[in-house]
């Protein structure tokens, strides 16, 4: 039986996927682990990949008819067989040694989620302000400390906490912030447990943006939305912190006047707002 199951929901590959398999198959003393990919993409593109690794890697293929990213986080986790469970994205690379610092650290009993950071091709940090020292975190910290890509979970404390709210991610209407909210929930759930980041487990992440342009204008907006929905489905005082924060720093970049930069953080404000009045909106129904 293996420890840890990797579920990687994938969907519109251009690649990626195969240099995420091929770091998985590249790793050194690695624990034992199962991946399972949840195949989106609503044909067989993906099955000639899968049989190359099938021989390196213990694979499971589960091809649905979908396309929800919680969804199939939370389908994939139905299926794995490890104690504790993990979600890369699919155009994330684990380094060499990614897995084994997560046994390492996964050895304390007393721990019950795990999150690490992302990094660039260069090996510079990428995606958020990563701490760069391990330390155990609380609600109030969490927001430097993980991405769902980043985030391991005890099997028993995924499923007490409900796994992923599929109403955020990719493919719904709060296309961001299920790490985060997942987090949030796991915390009622964590009686004896703590939750610990260690930057030792590390993925590599393509860096999106930068370039400034329409393109990350819109994402910052998309993003901003499940965020905003985030803060209205979970009203608490570090929720409000986190979404202030958020405001008066993406204020200060839009008072700049730099461009398409100020447009997009001007579009995070606008997401925000626009994702806690959707959601509240959503929930008077």
């Amino acid at each position: 039986m293996p420890r840890y199951s990797l579920i990687i929901a994938t969907l519109h590959d251009q690649g990626d996927l195969a240099l995420c398999l091929a770091s998985l198959a590249s790793q050194v003393d690695a624990p034992d682990f199962e991946v399972i990919i949840v195949d989106q993409n609503g044909d067989d593109r993906l099955v000639s990949l899968v049989e190359t690794y099938a021989d390196r890697l213990a694979l499971v293929h589960l091809q649905v008819d979908f396309r929800n990213a919680c969804r199939a986080r939370n389908l994939g986790a139905g299926q794995a067989r490890g104690e504790w469970l993990g979600f890369p994205d699919d155009d994330c690379q684990l380094l060499p040694t990614t897995l084994s610092a997560l046994a390492a650290t996964a050895a304390d009993p007393s721990i019950g989620v795990i999150t690490g950071r992302t990094v660039d091709a260069a090996g510079a940090a990428n995606v958020l302000r990563w701490r760069a020292e391990p330390m155990s975190f609380d609600r109030r910290g969490m927001f430097g400390c993980l991405t769902e890509a980043t985030l391991f979970v005890r099997r028993e404390l995924f499923f007490a906490a409900g796994g992923f709210d599929e109403r955020f991610g990719p493919g719904t209407r709060f296309p961001a912030a299920e790490g985060v909210d997942l987090m949030n929930r796991l915390f009622d759930h964590m009686q004896g447990y703590s939750a610990h980041y260690n930057p030792l487990v590390t993925m590599q992440h393509p860096t999106k943006i930068p370039p400034w342009n329409r393109w990350a204008v819109r994402r910052f907006h998309e993003y901003a939305i499940g965020d905003g929905a985030l803060i209205a489905k979970s009203p608490s005082p570090h929720m409000f912190n986190w979404g202030a924060r958020t405001l008066v720093a993406a204020g200060l970049q839009v008072l700049r006047f730099n461009g398409w930069q100020s447009l997009a953080f001007a579009a995070r404000i606008a997401g925000l707002v626009r994702g806690y009045v959707r959601y509240q909106l959503a929930r008077l129904k």
